[in-house]
């Protein structure tokens, strides 16, 4: 169902919801149902190159534990292919107030030489 579905069946869970009542961040509630039909452990076995996963500290999006479990899978996988690194005060997009947090491009830029550096 879509948000809206669902509160118009308990209206009483209105205070709950904040955003589009067909969605949610910008994307309709089929985007979400699809994504719940796949496998994404699955598919990030399948990532057989390097990966680098960012992840904010203050991100209210994501946790730690879901970001983390990404480079894991990936590890469990391909041995050594991911990184996993915290974004410290950084939200889902990684930024702080409204910037890219001081840290993301160095830490990106280090991965990348190291990875070239590699082939």
């Amino acid at each position: 169902m879509a948000p809206g579905e669902i509160i118009k069946a308990h209206p009483e869970w209105a205070n709950l919801w904040y955003d589009e009542p067909g969605g949610q961040y910008g994307r309709p509630a089929e985007f979400y149902q699809q994504l719940q039909d796949l496998n994404l452990g699955e598919t990030w076995s399948a990532v057989s190159v390097p990966v680098l996963v960012l992840h904010g500290t203050a991100d209210a999006i994501m946790s730690h534990a879901d970001s983390f479990e990404i480079a894991n899978i990936v590890n469990r996988a391909h041995p050594g292919y991911a990184q996993f690194t915290n974004i410290p005060g950084a939200d889902h997009l990684l930024s702080i107030h409204g910037k890219l947090a001081d840290s993301v491009v160095p830490t990106m830029l280090n991965w990348m030489k190291k990875h070239l550096q590699q082939n």
